[in-house]
């Protein structure tokens, strides 16, 4: 008999990052297994909402997917909370129905509750905390996140059957777990279709210099992504380079990093071209020389992963979860978050592209042994068979 698997997240949307693209990889290699997972989350689309069919089965990038309506307050400071009565209500009746959880991100209302009410139908459930709970997360907001912690998530961690972890070191900076509960199951990766002279392709797109080496960051803009410090270190480096900065954030963020870019005289040199997905996201990753995230705090780090699935080599802060893996097996740089550090780093980096040193079927051929959604799927039904098991004891 199959296993019948709710996940619940906040929100799928592609403004939330790796987390939200992640889910949904998840639950469509899962569906290959002999798993029935289902994903449960609401319209939320940052400060809109998503245009989605609500309250009904559906299908996104083929993982079966339940929208619900969200509300959320008018305070921006309460803005997170995202709400949904007809979540609220749809899972009391449906709870039953599943045979576990597999919860995705803390300190928020649909998370919280579906594990809560898990814990009262005495339903096992697994959450992934996606980094919140590393300190970093837990300095940022600290008041509230404090106050949630001790009132509400507390125990829904020392409760849940398992914690997920897609890291060895997200598992070893987590607070506020219990022993023996953390299982480090990593994220896993699509293989993607090769373009054909994608660096001639992507200098086209961008009007790029064909001599300059290309950096690209791709991401949510958001200052724990360390950005600001990047540019502040380029700004130091006299070779040439191009840095094309792909993703969406706070207008606010958004105009303090054009602010860093004139504030450098980098207009020549830097592009921001906004928020990206499909072939053109793909041409970025596939065409760039480098990718960089210098950031200072990733649990994993999946758009890492994409870069160097498509065989570009990486640039890493060590605060980036897959840093070791990096540095063991020179599949790029790793620095500390310093900025004479990373422009030292970054020198390297450029000296190794100018130099050749790179051999992108040999980074594939390492992703393609390690993180597999099709491999990682087993690993996960093995871990739900378990709980299931013993929580039946």
């Amino acid at each position: 008999m199959s296993l019948k698997v709710l996940h619940v997240i906040p929100s799928v949307s592609p403004q939330r990052g790796g987390p939200s693209k992640a889910v949904l990889q998840m639950v469509a290699a899962l569906k290959q297994t002999d798993v029935h997972a289902e994903i449960a989350t609401t319209n939320d689309n940052g400060v809109d909402l998503l245009d989605v069919p609500l309250d009904t089965l559906t299908e996104r990038q083929g993982a079966p997917i339940r929208y619900f309506e969200r509300w959320s307050p008018a305070i921006p400071e309460l803005r997170e909370f995202q709400y949904s009565s007809s979540f609220v209500n749809w899972l009391k009746q449906h709870i039953k129905d599943y045979d576990l959880l597999h919860v995705h991100a803390i300190f928020s209302f649909c998370s919280s509750y579906a594990m809560w009410l898990a814990r009262r139908t005495n339903v096992p459930y697994v959450v992934r905390p996606i980094g919140q709970l590393e300190p970093w997360s837990l300095q940022q907001s600290q008041f509230k996140k404090a106050l949630y912690l001790r009132t509400v998530e507390r125990n829904n961690l020392r409760q849940a059957a398992a914690i997920h972890f897609t890291a060895i070191s997200e598992q070893e900076n987590a607070a506020n777990v219990p022993s023996g509960t953390g299982r480090v199951i990593p994220l896993g990766v699509e293989q993607s279709m090769p373009i054909r002279d994608a660096g001639v392709k992507l200098r086209q797109r961008y009007k790029l210099a064909q001599a300059a080496p290309v950096i690209v960051f791709l991401g949510r803009l958001h200052e724990k992504k360390g950005l600001e410090i990047l540019l502040d270190a380029l700004a130091r480096n006299e070779e040439g380079w191009q840095l094309l900065i792909a993703g969406d954030g706070d207008p606010a963020y958004v105009q303090r990093i054009q602010a860093k870019i004139d504030t450098h005289n980098l207009t020549e040199q830097v592009q921001l071209v906004g928020f990206v997905e499909g072939a053109e996201k793909n041409l970025l990753l596939q065409g760039a020389d480098l990718f960089a995230l210098t950031s200072q705090s990733e649990n994993f780090g999946i758009a890492v992963l994409e870069a160097l699935n498509v065989g570009t080599p990486v640039l890493l802060s060590d605060a980036v979860a897959l840093a070791p893996e990096i540095e063991r097996y020179k599949l790029g740089f790793v620095t500390r978050l310093d900025i004479d550090q990373i422009e030292t780093t970054i020198a390297s980096a450029l000296q190794a592209i100018e130099e050749d040193r790179f051999e992108s079927s040999q980074i594939q051929q390492y992703v393609a042994q390690h993180y597999r959604w099709d491999a990682i799927a087993e690993q996960l039904k093995l871990a739900y068979a378990d709980i299931i098991e013993r929580h039946a004891k």
